[in-house]
């Protein structure tokens, strides 16, 4: 199914099950997915603000230019998803189950990813400046190049001062 252009706005879901969709150019809004299965979901140019997707599932999914504020993925799975050109500043993956997963291109800045479980996590091209939880990572594949702007959030966790 294609869902393109639509806004859903403050929808409060318990269970939902979602498969083979496709939102593209939709804005979601104040939406609550609790213990949410999602396979073959994929995202394209859309907005999500305070979108939670807590304690649930999501395989074989794509994010792809989405922009985000406030989301949630709290004690999810995902397993076989691809964040590419999205804009996770300050998305929250506490307690999250990554296996497969591929964030390229984005920007990861403030976002939180304390109690993690990596399994296979490959980051990319990402800024990751101010990211919390930084050694919660442990077992992700990063980038050489994007050392630079998770050394900070690094360093902070490990008890390290940085003076210019």
């Amino acid at each position: 199914q294609w869902v393109g252009g639509a806004r859903v706005l403050e929808l409060e879901l318990d269970r939902p099950e979602w498969l083979d969709l496709r939102f593209e150019e939709c804005d979601l809004s104040g939406v609550l997915a609790r213990d949410f299965a999602m396979r073959r979901v994929q995202f394209r140019a859309t907005r999500l603000r305070g979108v939670a997707f807590t304690n649930g599932q999501y395989d074989d999914g794509l994010l792809l230019d989405c922009k985000t504020d406030e989301l949630s993925m709290r004690f999810s799975r995902l397993r076989n998803v691809t964040f590419r050109g999205c804009d996770l500043s300050n998305a929250d993956f506490y307690s999250a189950t990554f296996e497969h997963v591929t964030m390229e291109s984005c920007s990861l800045r403030g976002a939180r990813f304390h109690s993690a479980d990596v399994k296979c996590l490959r980051i990319k091209d990402c800024d990751m400046l101010g990211i919390a939880g930084a050694l919660d990572l442990k077992g992700a594949v990063i980038d050489f190049s994007d050392l630079p702007s998770l050394a900070p959030s690094l360093a902070g966790e490990a008890g390290i001062e940085l003076v210019d």
